[in-house]
């Protein structure tokens, strides 16, 4: 599963509930240190889950920009080459992941598992 985490993400009881699916599956197939997740903290982090401040995540929270001359930076090349290399650990996890099955657990999360936030527009 490769997710982008936002506070909003936790708000969602639908992301909610993909990401506990996942973590279950984790458990299921006995896959230590989140084998099947490979999730990208595009911003806060402060207000994520306990469980979720645990993962390692791609942080590109630091290249968060709504502006188009970022991308003729030079810091959109470093997001560049950050994404590589989260390609090639997703790679590597879809090559060791277990393979499908019907009896795979969907953890309905019956609500938003993160307090809502203000967060302002740009």
């Amino acid at each position: 599963m490769v997710s982008v985490w936002s506070p909003l993400y936790f708000q969602s009881s639908w992301c909610v509930s993909e990401w506990k699916s996942f973590l279950e599956r984790e458990k299921r197939a006995d896959i230590v240190s989140h084998g099947l997740i490979a999730p990208v903290c595009f911003h806060d982090g402060e207000h994520f889950p306990a469980e979720a401040k645990l993962v390692q995540s791609l942080d590109v929270r630091a290249y968060a920009s709504a502006l188009p001359a970022f991308w003729l930076s030079p810091r959109s090349l470093e997001l560049e080459d950050r994404i590589k290399k989260l390609a090639g650990s997703v790679a590597k996890i879809i090559h060791a992941a277990p393979a499908f099955r019907p009896d795979w657990p969907i953890v309905e999360a019956d609500g938003a598992i993160a307090p809502r936030i203000p967060l302002g527009r740009l």
